[in-house]
C-alpha cells in the first residue's frame, strides 16, 4: 500500500502550446506497472481551455468545482459543473475548460497506450470559444 500526500507534487503551469488562459496542473498519481492509468486535477482560470486533442484509451473527467464547458468534433458544445462525469471515447477529438465568468477544477484520469496518454492538436479558436457564450 503506498499513501502519497497532495503536497508530494506541487501544480505546475499548463504549457502555452496545449492551452488558452491560465490553467494549473496538479498530478495526483501515475500507476506503476501493470497499471496504465494517471491521474491529474487540473484547475482552469476564467476563459482558460485546452488545445483540441484526443486520448488513444479515452479519459474520464471528474468535475469538482466552477463552471465549464466540453464539446467534441462537430459534435455540441455542452456545459459541465461540480459532480459531472464526463467520458471521452478513445480517439475523440475535443477540448474542455472554463466558462468565462468561472474558474473551472476537473480530475482527469487517463490511460496510455505505448506509454502515450493524449495527441495534442491545433488551439481551439477565439471564435470557437466564443459560441460556449451562447450555450
Amino acid at each position: 500500500m503506498e499513501i502519497k500526500h497532495s503536497t508530494s507534487e506541487p501544480a505546475s503551469p499548463g504549457t502555452e502550446q496545449f492551452f488558452s488562459g491560465r490553467v494549473r496542473v496538479a498530478p495526483l498519481f501515475s500507476g506503476t506497472e501493470p497499471s496504465r492509468m494517471s491521474c491529474a486535477c487540473v484547475t482552469f482560470d476564467p476563459s482558460a481551455r485546452s488545445a483540441w486533442h484526443t486520448h488513444p484509451c479515452g479519459q474520464t473527467l471528474i468535475v469538482t468545482a466552477g463552471h465549464g464547458f466540453v464539446q467534441a468534433w462537430d459534435g455540441p458544445i455542452r456545459e459541465i459543473r461540480p459532480g459531472d462525469v464526463v467520458w471521452t471515447p478513445p480517439g475523440e477529438k475535443h477540448w474542455h475548460g472554463a466558462a468565462a465568468d468561472s474558474a473551472m477544477s476537473h480530475i482527469a484520469i487517463q490511460e496510455a497506450r505505448d506509454g502515450k496518454v493524449v495527441d495534442w492538436m491545433e488551439k481551439v479558436t477565439d471564435d470557437e470559444y466564443a459560441k460556449a457564450g451562447k450555450v
